[in-house]
């Protein structure tokens, strides 16, 4: 077998490689059926007074900004 041959015996080894190592892959995972689409969000906590106090500050100072 000369060099030529071999090269020629290597690339359709390749090609064929190629295009024969893979199946029909799926790209996305089968959808469940007993997935939840509800969510429930958890409850907020209680502000304290302070809290409440630099939420309204905040607000006040931003009305004065914006001039209303």
């Amino acid at each position: 077998m000369n060099m030529r041959t071999l090269k020629y015996v290597l690339g359709l080894g390749l090609f064929m490689l190629l295009f024969t190592g893979c199946d029909d892959v799926d790209d996305t995972p089968p959808r469940l059926v007993d997935m939840k689409t509800e969510f429930v969000l958890p409850a907020p906590s209680r502000l304290t007074n302070a809290e409440r106090d630099i939420i309204q500050a905040k607000r006040d100072a931003y009305e004065e900004a914006i001039g209303n």
